[in-house]
């Protein structure tokens, strides 16, 4: 395969895309912002933190939407961005693997994350910030982390990569590197993307295993379901001592009950202990 104008787009947008995304919409907001005022202003206190803010997630989808865009003008099919399924039987036994790799390298490996940075504690602020979604949000959120970086980091990117250099560990090595970077941000600090690295480390292997997009995206959205659902057990109680802010009155309780002492526990069951 030939480094094409075409294909060379579509590694950016899938390596970097999200990034120059969120760049964009910033400075665009920026931009209007400015116009409006002519001083800076306070941002209003009820806003919500940009993980809790559905738009973000649904804004993941352009990457995605972009890159189907480039497939179709270099004449490739589906499969060639990883779009494989041999049958449902085999589909089902391969996302069960993985779903027990997943969550298995999380437990053999909490232990040794609790003595490494903050010890899970960015991390469990971090999931902490969607207790205020409810069920059917924190799903869409995992579905949409799942298809959205999956295509983008290991379909286009790692598939692209691999047919132009043939190169595994380099090919692999870059698709990691841009998954795990690509997670910095207002929700995950730099020991919270230290700990993502994990992750983003066992789907670049299960994706060379397997070979099928559609697989990894469900383990994917399923390993980060496990995580949302919980995200109760990890909300911060705020300086006064009651929840965070939420838009759901039950996640608001919940948070009160997380705040009177489950937290400790929670911040142990994420570590492991």
């Amino acid at each position: 395969m030939e480094l094409t104008p075409v294909t060379a787009l579509g590694l950016v947008a899938a390596l970097v895309g999200f990034e120059l995304l969120d760049r964009l919409r910033g400075a665009i907001a920026a931009e209007s912002g400015g116009r409006a005022d002519d001083g800076p202003s306070a941002p209003p206190a009820d806003v919500s933190p940009l993980a809790t803010d559905l738009r973000e997630h649904v804004w993941k989808w352009v990457i995605p939407g972009l890159l189907l865009v480039i497939v179709a003008l270099e004449g490739n099919s589906l499969a060639s961005i990883g779009w494989r399924v041999d049958s449902v039987e085999r589909l089902i036994f391969q996302i069960g693997i993985g779903l027990a790799v997943m969550l298995g390298m999380n437990i053999l490996f909490s232990p040794l994350w609790a003595r490494v940075g903050d010890g899970g504690e960015s991390l469990a602020a971090g999931l902490g910030t969607f207790a205020s979604l409810s069920v059917p949000e924190r799903l869409f959120v995992a579905l949409t982390a799942g298809a959205t970086e999956e295509t983008a980091f290991h379909g286009y990117a790692l598939e692209r990569l691999l047919a132009l250099t043939g190169n595994v560990p380099l090919s692999g090595g870059i698709a990691f590197l841009a998954f795990t970077l690509g997670h910095t941000g207002d929700t995950w600090d730099r020991d919270a993307v230290a700990r993502i690295a994990q992750p983003a480390l066992v789907t670049t292997l299960l994706y060379l295993w397997f070979r099928s997009l559609p697989v990894l995206i469900a383990i994917h959205a399923l390993n980060d379901a496990v995580g949302l659902l919980l995200a109760d057990r990890f909300v911060v109680p705020d300086d006064g001592g009651g929840p965070a802010d939420g838009r759901d009155p039950e996640a608001a309780e919940r948070a009160t009950s997380a705040a009177d002492g489950d937290d400790s526990d929670a911040l142990g069951w994420l570590r492991g202990e």
